[in-house]
């Protein structure tokens, strides 16, 4: 079996995660934002109350996201170099 890799779409997936991972990240930062104001009483009222439950039951998946794209962060080399280690490794056993 042959497994053929592309390292310019490899990179492209690279990129690809790091944008949407940062997304992410403002997107949680935003909504934790929201949550703070909603538990420290500046927010008030029924859609307040709505969204701190609908968040308090989902903060663990927001949490374990979070954490996956952290993780494939590091893994591709956004945060730290095992992604750019594995496509020189790749590319170096090709040759």
């Amino acid at each position: 079996m042959t497994i053929h890799v592309d390292e310019a779409r490899l990179m492209e997936l690279k990129n690809a995660m790091g944008t949407c991972g940062q997304d992410y990240k403002e997107k949680y930062a935003r909504l934790t934002t929201l949550i703070e104001e909603i538990t420290s009483g500046d927010i008030q009222g029924d859609p307040a109350t709505d969204l701190l439950t609908k968040y308090r039951d989902k903060e663990s998946v927001f949490k374990g996201l979070l954490q996956t794209i952290e993780d494939a962060e590091e893994y591709m080399g956004i945060k730290g170099k095992k992604f750019d280690t594995m496509i020189g490794d790749l590319h170096s056993t090709m040759k």
